[in-house]
């Protein structure tokens, strides 16, 4: 497990949001969004909004090896007549097995491409063999016997692949993403076709049993975790089932009912939800203390501007009603009133601000995205993926008429 990292001031979650879709690829390429969702899974806040990171997995890595795997010819090695061996780029790769087979959370579901990885790694001869310097960074020459084993792992998966028809599997994983991608593209696109303004308020809910207090707590609680990481991998690479819990732990019913209890009543708390028009979200999931909600209101701003004064009555709404003091909420919009986003994605946002709706696109975008690489097991029906439902346009349309136009919200 790496060395304990903390965030800087201007380094948290929002901030992964916004680099989601700078690079303009395509949302099938799922890179930024998996560095999101390993920084939520693998980290602690405190109620100050500080995030500690309890442990950096090597996600991008992975997901580039099983891309050469499936879609490549590449192998790590070249070994030549004389037996003498040629170190390739995958090679890399292979030094790196062990830390990706330790991205395995036993209490997830990953993408079929990572899940097929794991199951293969822990039965391939090639998971005993950690010890081997498999890029000769010392110059001694790579033995015959490793270089063939490493291309047979190789060759393996890819026969294996085809087998199980992981290319399909792989495609029916990404078709939720994909369509919850697509619902949302329209809902914001509606959202802004009724009202000439939005105000975006954006609330991360959590648990004070989950607070960390210190950087000294955090990294007691990293200690812990690479324990329980440690034995939950032995476990798995025997073929069982590990999983520890602790007493910081939120279950799933926990915060199903706190949801519930919460979206019930946005319906009837007119002094703070009165006028709300919409919202997308997410439950999220952390390794060391359970699930937690991020959710983005959206109210109509010609009706209210006040976003952080907003905020700050839906934490003090589920911290004392919802949740009777088990809860404490994060405010983005406070941070972001102090300066401390680079992109404000918050806020009011005009229809024509294109800008500021792409910053917004960037964040929410991740509620859908990370459905599509890693689910919660034992989860039920429940969906994780959470936003509100398009009204049918009856009657005149509400704001203030609008002749030039704006480019319409992007999955890119």
């Amino acid at each position: 497990m790496n060395e304990y990292h903390r965030y800087d001031e201007d380094d948290d979650r929002q901030d992964h949001h916004a680099e989601i879709n700078r690079s303009g690829e395509h949302d099938c390429d799922m890179r930024s969004a998996m560095t999101t969702v390993a920084a939520v899974v693998n980290e602690v806040r405190g109620t100050d909004g500080r995030s500690y990171q309890l442990n950096a997995q090597s996600l991008h890595g992975l997901i580039d090896f099983m891309e050469k795997v499936l879609h490549s010819e590449a192998l790590p090695y070249k070994v030549r007549r004389d037996g003498s061996v040629a170190v390739l780029k995958m090679a890399y790769d292979i030094k790196r097995l062990p830390a990706y087979a330790r991205i395995h959370d036993p209490s997830c579901w990953y993408s079929p491409d990572q899940e097929f990885f794991f199951d293969q790694y822990r039965k391939h001869e090639i998971s005993n063999y950690a010890h081997v310097d498999w890029t000769d960074e010392e110059g001694h020459g790579v033995d015959q016997r490793y270089a063939d084993m490493a291309n047979d792992f190789v060759l393996t998966m890819r026969e294996e692949a085809r087998k199980v028809k992981l290319r399909k599997r792989i495609s029916d994983w990404k078709s939720n993403g994909k369509n919850n991608l697509a619902y949302l593209v329209v809902y914001l696109n509606y959202l802004f076709s009724r009202y000439a303004r939005l105000m975006v308020v954006d609330m991360v809910f959590e648990y004070r049993k989950t607070a960390c207090v210190s950087v000294a707590e955090a990294i007691e609680r990293r200690d812990a975790l690479q324990g329980r990481a440690e034995r939950e991998h032995e476990a798995f690479m025997n073929g069982t089932v590990h999983h520890e819990e602790n007493p910081r732990w939120v279950s799933l019913v926990e915060l199903k009912e706190d949801w519930r209890h919460l979206k019930q009543n946005m319906c009837g708390k007119r002094s703070i939800f009165k006028h709300l028009v919409g919202y997308v979200g997410r439950i999220e999931y952390s390794r060391d203390a359970g699930h937690h909600l991020h959710v983005c209101f959206f109210f109509d701003g010609s009706k209210v501007q006040d976003d952080v004064g907003y905020s700050l009555k839906i934490a003090g709404y589920w911290k004392e009603e919802i949740t009777e003091g088990r809860g404490y909420a994060f405010s983005c919009n406070v941070k972001a009133a102090q300066g401390g986003y680079r992109n404000v994605g918050v806020g009011l946002i005009d229809h024509y601000d294109s800008v500021k709706r792409g910053y917004l696109w960037a964040a929410v975008s991740y509620f859908a995205k990370a459905t599509q690489l890693v689910r919660v097991k034992h989860s039920g029906k429940l969906q994780m993926f959470l936003h509100g439902k398009m009204k049918k346009l009856t009657g005149a349309k509400r704001g203030r008429p609008r002749t030039k136009g704006v480019e319409p919200a992007s999955s890119e």
